[in-house]
């Protein structure tokens, strides 16, 4: 009995130790900040942060930081970052071989993405930049370099988020504080090879839509957390509506809970699952 009672104290010592932190939240805000409460979902962003969730939000007031200032902006992104959030700004890159979409200038140099990044720290303050469209390949790294190297220079503190949207060739995660080296659809995520081939799992993240249910986000957010992934995005928005970021998702408060739910530590679950086999042991000793 006296063991019993032992093994039984170390288990909850062991349940009660620290747990690995929350996974942060990526979240493409590409829908206006409403002056309107009952219509601006950053509020939404700000009850997130509130919830002790590790929330960055994208901005993106014009494929990028626009020509002028914008009051609505300043107002939600003080409200994020005064309930505890980040803001970065979203800056696309032309997967720096000028392959730019039909929509903006069909080229895309250095300077101009410096120049974009810039505009955010001055009108708005914000904690970091997205660089969107970047390519993966060893070509297009110098310009990448050039960009990463600038950015730090003018803003050490800032958090560089790269967007490759797949997993990109040596060299690009050292200029990058997170690559979001998935987006994607949830069947891609759960069936595709993306987390099988992981090497740097803690500076990678996921933007992954088309996830249609409240027990599919479960899903991908176990695999994320379970992979060990440093971020996250989940979304029911789908590519067929045009963008999938124009609004949260329909389950976000969900999916905030299950983003802030403790992991514990791979220890820490050993640790237990030998504990518990330990006390069948023991008990089934006791009642022969």
């Amino acid at each position: 009995m006296k063991r019993l009672k032992t093994l039984i104290a170390t288990l909850a010592l062991a349940a009660a130790s620290p747990f690995a932190s929350a996974i942060e939240l990526i979240v493409p805000a590409y829908f206006y900040p409403s002056w309107m409460p009952s219509l601006n979902e950053w509020h939404q962003l700000s009850w997130a942060a509130q919830q002790g969730a590790q929330v960055t939000a994208i901005m993106n007031p014009w494929n990028g930081p626009g020509t002028s200032f914008n009051s609505d902006y300043a107002a939600s992104i003080n409200d994020l970052r005064a309930a505890g959030g980040k803001v970065i700004g979203y800056v696309y890159t032309c997967y720096g071989i000028n392959l730019c979409t039909p929509e903006v200038p069909p080229t895309r140099s250095t300077s101009e993405v410096v120049a974009d990044a810039q505009k955010y720290a001055d009108w708005y303050g914000v904690d970091g930049v997205f660089l969107d469209e970047m390519a993966t390949q060893p070509g297009a790294l110098p310009f990448y370099q050039t960009v990463s190297n600038a950015l730090k220079a003018a803003h050490p503190g800032w958090e560089i988020v790269g967007n490759p949207g797949v997993t990109p060739t040596a060299g690009y995660n050292a200029l990058a504080d997170t690559l979001m080296s998935f987006e994607g659809s949830y069947t891609d995520f759960v069936n595709g090879p993306f987390l099988a081939g992981l090497t740097n799992a803690a500076g990678t993240g996921a933007i992954v839509h088309t996830v249609m249910t409240e027990a599919q986000m479960h899903e991908v957010m176990g695999l994320a957390k379970q992979h060990g992934l440093g971020a996250i995005y989940i979304t029911d928005g789908t590519m067929a509506s045009g963008n999938p970021y124009l609004h949260l998702p329909s389950y976000w408060q969900a999916e905030v809970l299950a983003a802030t739910a403790p992991v514990p530590e791979a220890s820490q679950v050993a640790m237990l699952g030998v504990g518990l086999g330990l006390l069948a042991l023991l008990r089934r000793r006791r009642s022969a």
